[in-house]
């Protein structure tokens, strides 16, 4: 971790945050973030499909949680500094994966809006919208608590 800017208490993390990170930021057991993040108490979204898919959290709203703001407050959508499509490495910078676990994921049709560019050598780019709704969390009156997250 580095320095930290009074302005932001998480300065430093990259913008999406892993649950384990999200867990030592809050001093909460990671099994209580995955249930926080499942019940829709804590926004999160998982970077992949099932239940064993990982939780990853939008640095800002953990910000806000901490700040005792609405972390379901409107926010403007992150990859902002990117065109409409991004590269794999890029996806798995930003997602906080592996670069083969991304083409694995891509490949298996669990992230949104993968295309192959080039059939002799898995060359994998993303339609940026679709990740920005994998993103998306939706507020917990907008769906039922128990509707089943992929």
């Amino acid at each position: 971790m580095t320095d930290r800017d009074a302005s932001d208490p998480l300065a430093g993390f990259p913008d999406v945050l892993t649950g384990a990170e999200v867990a030592e930021i809050l001093r909460i057991d990671p099994r209580t973030l995955a249930a926080l993040a499942q019940s829709r108490q804590l926004p999160a979204f998982r970077a992949g499909t099932g239940v064993k898919a990982a939780w990853r959290f939008d640095k800002r709203r953990i910000v806000a949680v901490i700040e005792g703001r609405d972390p379901w407050g409107e926010l403007p959508p992150l990859l902002g500094e990117f065109g409409p499509v991004l590269t794999a490495p890029e996806v798995a910078t930003f997602l906080r994966y592996e670069r083969p676990t991304v083409a694995q994921l891509a490949a298996a049709g669990v992230l949104p809006g993968a295309f192959k560019i080039s059939t002799a050598r898995a060359q994998w780019r993303f339609n940026k919208v679709p990740l920005l709704e994998l993103m998306e969390t939706p507020r917990p009156e907008d769906s039922p608590e128990d509707a089943p997250r992929e």
